[in-house]
């Protein structure tokens, strides 16, 4: 028996300052989907939110995309309505010439940060009745914000480093040293800083006074609208684990242990360290671990229960979420004293963390990985969908016609 092929758009870019890693992951699933069970076909978000398709987006040479190759890409929209499948419509540019309407079945989605994977897409997708991929809207928003995160898991034992929250200000991007003393007499230092809804590293740095803090700011405050202050963990190393759920069953990943050349894992050391770029290959053990070839050591030796804690408080956050897809859960430890803390939770992690479901046990290779969240993502959607008409009987105010 023969079985029809889904055809995927694997949406990646994005209106976010991780736009970039975002067309790695995407390029890398492209490539990785298997061909003999699906049609897959690159859906590109540009910086300026733009939805583009073509041919030529396959190709990484291409990005980013200038006016030379945009006379080979088509801008569309997705159509909301009653089409039986999801339909992308070009634009049309005059009005003799004619719309292109592309059908497909799902959407893989390969964003990463701000107006992606933070919910914003996930809720138009919804709206036009898209089966997609990974973290549902709420918890796709909850993970997003590292504040919202630390709240929602507060009171269930997961070790949570105490924090205070910087907003920028209405007006201009400056706070004085002072204002900030003033505001949060009790902080003491060193502090780590980040933006509140950003990841892959981005605007993290150690400050050790009020003046330092105050110096960084305005670079977080111009790609987010709030900072986070926490204590900083000495002697630090991370862990992070993926979670997802296979056959109704919550698994976790192997567990990675990011090698660092500095205190802390900097945007660039994370993605372009090393020489050999992942491509995403459907073969156990042939790529070179994802996230261009971040160095890390998959499955460190753990003393005594840690573990076992990472991945029982990794389980705990993915319940928490009603979790879907693969989020990865990354902590922070005290080498010297053991201490644990989670730190932030990835709705859509670079790679998909491909590389450490393949270092998994029993171990899965990319291609398999994407076929789960697929099912998911179908599975999900079949059972959020509201019948045609879903205004109860004892609410209708209308006649039916």
């Amino acid at each position: 028996m023969t079985t029809t092929k889904k055809t995927i758009a694997v949406l990646f870019g994005g209106r976010s300052p991780e736009h970039d890693i975002s067309v790695v992951t995407g390029l890398q699933a492209l490539n990785a989907l298997d061909p003999e069970l699906y049609d897959a076909f690159p859906l590109y978000v540009s910086t300026t939110g733009e939805w583009l398709v073509g041919d030529i987006l396959r190709m990484r040479d291409v990005y980013i995309p200038g006016p030379n190759e945009a006379k080979q890409l088509t801008a569309v929209t997705l159509q909301h309505g009653p089409p039986s499948r999801p339909t992308l419509v070009s634009q049309r540019p005059s009005i003799l010439s004619r719309k292109v309407h592309i059908e497909f079945d799902f959407a893989l989605l390969a964003f990463h940060g701000l107006y992606g994977e933070d919910g914003r897409v996930q809720g138009q997708l919804e709206m036009a009745g898209v089966p997609y991929s990974g973290m549902r809207l709420l918890a796709s928003t909850v993970s997003m914000d590292k504040i919202v995160t630390k709240a929602l898991l507060s009171g269930t034992g997961i070790p949570l480093l105490p924090h205070w929250r910087i907003d920028r200000p209405k007006q201009g991007l400056l706070i004085s040293p002072n204002e900030l003393r003033v505001a949060l007499p009790e902080v003491k230092f060193p502090c780590c800083i980040k933006p509140i809804h950003l990841g892959s590293s981005i605007g993290v740095s150690r400050v050790n006074s009020w003046q330092d803090v105050s110096d960084v700011l305005p670079d977080i405050f111009r790609h987010d609208n709030g900072a986070m202050l926490e204590p900083f963990v000495n002697n630090l190393v991370e862990y992070n684990v993926s979670v997802c759920r296979l056959n109704g069953q919550i698994c976790t990943s192997a567990i990675e242990k990011p090698k660092r050349s500095s205190e802390l894992l900097d945007f660039k050391a994370k993605y372009l360290s090393g020489g050999n770029k992942s491509d995403g290959s459907k073969l156990l053990g042939s790529s070179s671990e994802g996230m261009l070839s971040l160095t890390r050591t998959i499955n460190p030796n753990l003393q005594g229960d840690s573990e076992k804690n990472i991945r029982d408080w990794a389980t705990t956050a993915f319940e928490c979420l009603n979790g879907s897809g693969v989020p990865r859960i990354d902590f922070l430890s005290d080498s010297a004293t053991g201490q644990i803390w989670l730190n932030e939770i990835n709705p859509c992690p670079g790679s998909f963390g491909f590389f450490l479901w393949e270092a998994a046990t029993p171990p899965m290779i990319f291609a398999t990985l994407l076929e789960a969240l697929i099912a998911e993502g179908f599975t999900l959607h079949q059972s959020a969908r509201l019948p045609s008409d879903p205004v109860p009987v004892d609410a209708q105010l209308f006649k039916r016609k």
